[in-house]
């Protein structure tokens, strides 16, 4: 936005470093958004740092708008998820910029679980109320500067939520984990669709999960078992098109990447597949198990 022409005075030209921007996971040492979040599911605790790297009544005074600054507020506005027809979107925080004209200190931010996902993009917003300056009028929310910085998250159970729970509840209350699936159309987003629950009376697997590659390739496998299999037999539910656009972070671009990985790129095929499933399910699952494999590798 910086090289737009606004129709009124703004800040843009008078901010020569945008700010430093860095996450904290589970209180961790906080990391530079460039270099990635480090170890994140979607049980941990996450922070965003954002460091203003110029002095606002420094700026506001180069720019001749000190008489607004009373009026001006900065907020910081959060949107997730791969794309904008279907992530979320919210602000997080906002204040009154004379109330924090003197603050050196980062801003700190808390992200609540509701709204993470593998990517995140923060807008740091700076726009005013409505105001008069040399009779000219600026309109409420008009924009005086903005920046945006992208962050994601990584770890390798980043793309579906992870969750810790007592199994017992459910009737299986040794077992290590379960996926749960539910979703009423393909349009709907992975991350909202397909929850792994771990169980929460287990602490050494979890652990152990932390750093074992093999327990999370056999945890993505009965992921992918579990979403195409729930496709393939509630084909009335679902109505797979495979001539459709679906949405970059959504259950159906994802599932029609895992159909594809297995060359199945038609109805003839998608029948196939669904006779596998119902006959032959030990290959069926061997096939998933070589699909995770597949995508962990690129």
């Amino acid at each position: 936005m910086k090289n737009i022409a606004f129709p009124y005075p703004t800040l843009f030209p008078f901010i020569a470093k945008e700010s430093k921007w860095q996450s904290l996971i589970n209180l961790e040492p906080p990391r530079e958004f460039k270099y990635g979040s480090g170890n994140w599911d979607y049980d941990s605790s996450l922070e965003i740092s954002c460091q203003l790297n110029w002095d606002i009544k420094n700026v506001y005074s180069e720019a001749n708008l000190l008489s607004i600054i009373e009026s001006s507020k900065l907020a910081f506005v959060l949107s997730s998820g791969q794309s904008e027809q279907t992530g979320k979107r919210a602000k997080l925080a906002e204040y009154k910029l004379s109330e924090i004209a003197d603050k050196k200190e980062p801003f700190l931010i808390k992200v609540p679980s509701k709204l993470q996902s593998s990517k995140l993009k923060i807008k740091l917003l700076i726009y005013t109320d409505e105001v008069e300056i040399n009779t000219f009028k600026i309109k409420s929310g008009s924009i005086l500067y903005m920046e945006e910085a992208t962050l994601l998250l990584e770890g390798d159970l980043a793309n579906f939520a992870v969750r810790r729970k007592d199994l017992s509840n459910y009737g299986c209350g040794d077992a290590l984990w379960f996926v749960e699936f539910q979703a009423d159309n393909l349009s709907e987003t992975f991350t909202t669709s397909t929850t792994l629950y771990l169980n929460n009376k287990k602490p050494e697997f979890i652990k152990q999960l932390q750093s074992d590659p093999f327990l999370i390739h056999l945890i993505k496998t009965d992921v992918i078992t579990t979403v195409l299999s729930s496709i393939l037999l509630g084909e009335d539910d679902f109505q797979l098109d495979f001539s459709s656009e679906y949405p970059d972070d959504s259950l159906g671009k994802i599932v029609c990447d895992w159909l594809s990985s297995l060359n199945v790129n038609k109805e003839s095929d998608l029948q196939n597949l669904r006779y596998q499933l119902i006959n032959y399910q030990g290959i069926f699952r061997s096939r998933c198990q070589n699909l995770a494999s597949s995508k962990e590798e690129e």
